[in-house]
């Protein structure tokens, strides 16, 4: 511990999937590093992304679809026809719905042992806010796309219902879920909110997270003269891969339009489209069972470390989920983006906005090889993101993050001893 600082112990409440497990491994890492003690909670399955990492976690979480399959009590979920993947009142009832309410009940005995001064929780994982405020202690969330997304009145209103469920004091202002302060790795000017919120500490988020992180041989032979694409999907759907999964949705009775625009859906069309683009593609699947012909110049791999990966790439093709923006974004690297769900489509326009690159029109591999020739070919967008990449470069290192949550800790205790 350096001198001048004091032991923090911080509980980190993660959720949803083990990817925003992982996005919050470098903030878990450094402060661990710094001597503070770091306890994080999560479901099982969201924990999976710190295996082998020296991190000190438990399973205080139940599965998010274990919640829903039980407040649904036998029933299905059935999405009516006119399904809008990127509206707000679903998206705040999956994050901050009447089953984040046992969550909070089955944390609260964890954190009241482990006496935590401060909650960082995952920016769209709210027990940890309710948590914190039973044990009269801050919160601060790390950095997040669909928490900032959000319409900040619904959210409001939901996590309202949940301190009522549990006798907690309500609250009336839009920054109730930041009140403490809010974390972001890209500069100010290059936000993602989509309203007015709190201001951020932002910082520089690690290009990987391993020291043991590699690229494999084989992308290193691929052939130099052609630019090197990256293209993913998003990970949001990792959440419903479990059998209690099976028991939430009438699957007979899924629209259509969820079909042809889910994240299978997303990467086939991907695949097709980089097919008729003069580069050497790597189109990184997961474990989604893709069946889409791969031609000799696009590359199907389950895993590759993409942070990595794009300090060596020309462009992202993407979902536009907020952490492969940010990873382009310092990688310097251009981004085609075909919206999927959430406030990708927000994001979308935000990148088109900020010539960060392109938005892909509409879920056709034509229009995805169009999007992909304008975004390497166009050098306005390159000078556009190369300046991008500087502003975020100059951001302060991770490790400050460590100051701006003591500064917290200890302007609460002021306040409390007051």
């Amino acid at each position: 511990m350096a001198a001048g600082r004091f032991a923090v112990r911080v509980l980190c409440t993660v959720a949803f999937s083990a990817a925003h497990a992982r996005a919050a491994l470098p903030l878990v890492s450094m402060l661990t590093e710094l001597g503070h003690e770091v306890l994080v909670a999560g479901p099982a399955s969201v924990l999976e992304g710190f295996v082998g990492e020296p991190v000190r976690t438990v399973a205080a979480l139940p599965e998010v679809c274990d919640q829903l399959a039980d407040l649904l009590q036998g029933e299905v979920l059935a999405l009516p026809p006119d399904y809008d993947p990127f509206a707000d009142e679903m998206l705040v009832e999956f994050a901050a719905g009447p089953h984040i309410t046992p969550t909070a009940r089955a944390l609260l005995p964890v954190a009241a042992d482990f006496r935590p001064h401060l909650v960082l929780r995952a920016g769209i994982e709210f027990s940890g806010v309710l948590v914190a405020e039973r044990l009269g202690v801050p919160h601060v969330a790390a950095p997040t796309g669909v928490g900032q997304y959000m319409d900040r009145l619904t959210l409001l209103n939901a996590l309202n219902e949940r301190r009522a469920e549990l006798r907690l004091p309500l609250h009336e202002s839009l920054d109730s879920a930041h009140r403490y302060g809010r974390l972001d790795a890209v500069p100010p000017a290059y936000s993602f909110a989509r309203q007015r919120m709190p201001a951020a500490f932002a910082y520089q988020q690690p290009s990987h997270h391993s020291d043991g992180e590699r690229l494999p041989q084989w992308i290193a032979d691929l052939d130099p003269g052609k630019p090197l694409v990256v293209a993913s999907t998003s990970t949001s759907g990792g959440v419903f891969a479990t059998e209690s999964a099976l028991r939430l949705f009438d699957f007979d009775a899924i629209p259509d339009q969820a079909l042809r625009h889910s994240p299978l859906a997303h990467l086939e069309t991907l695949i097709t489209g980089l097919a008729a683009v003069d580069c050497e593609a790597v189109v990184l699947t997961g474990s989604l069972p893709v069946e889409a012909h791969a031609a000799p110049n696009v590359h199907l791999v389950e895993s590759v470390p993409q942070a990595l990966l794009l300090q060596a790439a020309d462009l992202l093709v993407s979902h536009g989920g907020y952490n492969s923006i940010r990873e382009a974004m310092r990688a310097g690297v251009p981004v085609a983006v075909l919206p999927v769900l959430h406030d990708q489509m927000h994001n979308a326009h935000r990148v088109t906005e900020l010539k960060l690159g392109v938005r892909v029109p509409d879920f056709q591999p034509d229009a995805v090889a169009k999007a992909c020739r304008h975004a390497l070919a166009n050098m306005e967008i390159r000078h556009a993101v190369r300046k991008a990449q500087r502003h975020v470069l100059g951001l302060p290192p991770i490790r400050a993050v460590a100051g701006y949550l003591e500064r917290i800790v200890l302007r609460n205790r002021k306040l409390v001893s007051m």
